[in-house]
């Protein structure tokens, strides 16, 4: 078996890092052929994910990175080109527009003006790229390109949006933009930037003499842009289309849980499909043990289409794991499902750092390739990605300013110091025999010299869960069911687990015992953080007059709600909720302003970096982050002008990042803030 593995290893590498595309996953095969269709695994039986994207309903599509979100778009594209003749796809994808329209303005003094112009750019953008999807007889038309240089020109800008640009520029000459910004800002999100009915109706017209009564608006990458930037989208394009029953127009937005934000849309109209395993899965199955099998049973779906295609049948998925008396295919299966929560792109990763130690010496992998694998994933990409992402990606629960990078690291931390502590102080209580908690005396193993007592799971109240929406957004948190527990506590709660990786970078023992005492165990009140999360994010926040620096308490902070003059100074409306790390945050961020880079190239860096005993060459770095290798040798070519990378020539350039680089963006990281 090692030498066949061996003769089919570059199919089965091919296989794994298929999984681990970015962006729009085109995956191509040695033919230069794009196969992503072929190798489409739904989530449910009969491709009912699918049938939703393509159904007459406006979308939703919900789900983490690498979800499958652009494969689930890419896989209705081919459907529609090949089986609806009356219909036509459009794939947008929004953060491409806006960060082409930023940059291009990134020479400009960034004020609300500039937003108000930026956002009918951004907008203008998105109607171009219905244009350029058109068929070319249809696009081509002169109607069409009289419509398009009518909408160039600004003939079918809003009134009020118009208003609003000229009160902004008015109020800047005038030098009493201050007094204006709250009122501008206010009505940005009540304004349409374009009539857009008339633009719709124009488009309609046009297609329904070219025989074509259906466009599907397919909105790529929804989640990375801001909340502004989200509801300039709603307000401007899509709440008029949903309100208008347009029957020719179907919207399917791609978007991340916890980071949407629908405007003035009305969201009833917008059927949201889950793709995270727990919110997938929980209403089509009796209990959480349904849940988990059926999110194993996708993970062995998708690997058995994967080796199907890549390998033509010739390797089964039970060939490429170390199968004994002891260790069952499910076991594997079990194991892939802890570390990666049925992520498409986590699965190949983990597979993919399991494949150097294992199949490309000939070997399957074992356990033990897993672990490593995981905790590699972990530490060079889920925290690397949540410690130096310079865009960082907030859930738009947060109710307050604080909950920002810097809190979440903390957050994260006294989490995991929390259930640390738990396992090695019972552990103590029991060596000392003094643990009075049967639940952990029955579950308490001792293992070579240590003990195990799983603490990765814990709980919260439902109600209160939106605390975690930033950390499951980097993965590093994910939920895995919602229940009841015995005691006080009102209305159900949430259950979540660590990161697996994470656990086992930490010293923290994964799972929950098996048989009865398993649902008992998470059930266990050392394992409810209800009280104290919140907790530990009030502990990041202080309350002080900006002005003379006098700190309040809460009950000084309400007295002072009435007047809303400082005690001690006396200004008005000088006291604020501060994050106490504030100050030495603020540094770094200008620094991240200041470089104005695109996300486009940040990403590339934050790959570099995680990268960084390596070189990788163009080619490499588009296929790790979706963009074709000709865009990926300009973009090294601004970075390296810029000091950030540096190339080494062999047969061909590789790049790799600089120690410049790494000290303006990545070291004293976010990890010393809090010291």
């Amino acid at each position: 078996m090692s030498l066949f593995l061996m003769s089919l290893s570059e199919n089965i590498e091919g296989a794994f890092k298929s999984l681990m595309q970015s962006g729009r996953p085109d995956v191509i095969d040695e033919k230069r052929n794009n196969i992503t269709p072929d190798i489409y695994v739904d989530l449910f039986k009969n491709n009912y994910v699918l049938r939703q994207v393509l159904d007459d309903n406006h979308t939703l599509l919900k789900g983490r990175r690498g979800t499958g979100k652009s494969t689930i778009f890419v896989k209705a594209e081919d459907h529609i080109k090949n089986n609806i003749h009356d219909a036509l796809p459009i794939y947008i994808n929004l953060q491409t527009c806006y960060e082409e329209i930023r940059t291009s303005n990134s020479d400009i003094k960034n004020s609300d003006l500039t937003n108000l112009t930026t956002y009918k750019n951004f907008l203008t953008e998105i109607l171009e790229s219905i244009k350029n999807k058109l068929p070319i007889h249809i696009s081509n038309e002169e109607e069409v390109e009289v419509l398009f240089r009518s909408i160039r020109n600004g003939d079918y800008i809003d009134a009020d949006f118009q208003r609003m640009a000229e009160q902004s520029k008015n109020a800047l000459n005038e030098n009493t933009y201050g007094d204006n910004k709250n009122f501008i800002l206010r009505e940005l999100n009540e304004i349409r930037i374009f009539s857009i009915h008339t633009i719709l109706k124009r488009i309609q017209k046009i297609l329904k003499r070219n025989n074509i009564y259906k466009v599907y608006l397919f909105l790529d990458d929804f989640s990375e842009l801001n909340e502004e930037s989200q509801r300039a989208v709603i307000d401007s394009l899509i709440a008029p289309i949903i309100s208008s029953y347009n029957e020719t127009f179907k919207v399917k937005i791609a978007a991340y849980p916890g980071r949407v934000s629908l405007g003035n849309a009305d969201a009833t109209k917008i059927v949201p499909v889950p793709l995270d395993f727990y919110d997938a899965y929980e209403s089509s199955t009796a209990n959480y043990p349904g849940v988990e099998k059926a999110a194993i049973n996708y993970i062995r779906r998708t690997l058995e289409k994967r080796l199907e295609i890549f390998t033509q049948n010739q390797i089964f998925i039970s060939d490429i794991f170390e199968i004994t008396d002891h260790l069952s295919l499910d076991d594997y299966l079990k194991k892939l499902f802890d570390c990666t929560s049925a992520i498409p792109r986590s699965l190949g990763y983990i597979l993919n750092y399991c494949y150097l130690a294992s199949i490309n010496n000939g070997m399957p992998i074992n356990m033990l390739h897993i672990d490593n694998a995981a905790i590699k994933y972990y530490e060079e990409n889920i925290h690397a990605d949540f410690i130096n992402d310079a865009r960082f990606k907030q859930s738009f629960y947060d109710d307050k300013t604080l909950l920002d990078q810097v809190a979440q690291k903390n957050l994260m931390d006294e989490i995991v110091k929390y259930l640390y502590n738990l396992k090695r102080d019972t552990v103590e209580s029991f060596t000392k025999g003094t643990l009075s908690t049967k639940l952990f005396q029955k579950t308490l193993q001792k293992k070579g010299s240590n003990y195990w007592l799983p603490t990765s799971y814990f709980y919260i109240n439902k109600k209160s869960e939106n605390l975690l929406k930033t950390l499951e957004l980097y993965y590093i948190v994910s939920k895995h069911n919602e229940g009841s527990v015995r005691g006080a506590m009102e209305g159900k709660v949430s259950y979540y687990c660590l990161n697996y990786g994470l656990c086992l970078a930490h010293k923290i023992d994964f799972g929950r015992p098996a048989g009865r005492r398993k649902y008992d165990y998470w059930r266990h009140s050392d394992f409810n953080l209800t009280d104290y999360i919140p907790k530990v994010l009030s502990n990041i926040e202080i309350i002080i007059c900006k002005n003379c620096g006098k700190e309040y308490n809460e009950v000084e902070y309400d007295i002072y709600q009435t007047s809303k003059n400082c005690f001690q100074c006396t200004k008005n409306n000088t006291v604020k909720k501060r994050n106490k790390f504030e100050d030495k945050l603020e540094t770094k961020i200008a620094e991240w302003k200041q470089k104005s880079l695109p996300n486009a190239h940040v990403s590339v860096l934050r790959l570099l970096y995680n990268n960084r005993e390596s070189e990788l060459s163009a080619y490499q770095i588009g296929e790790l982050v979706d963009k074709h290798h000709l865009t990926i040798t300009n973009t090294m070519k601004t970075l390296s002008n810029k000091g950030y990378a540096k190339f080494r020539i062999k047969n061909k350039r590789y790049y790799s990042i600089t120690s410049a680089s790494i000290s303006e963006f990545f070291s004293d990281s976010i990890d010393h803030y809090y010291e």
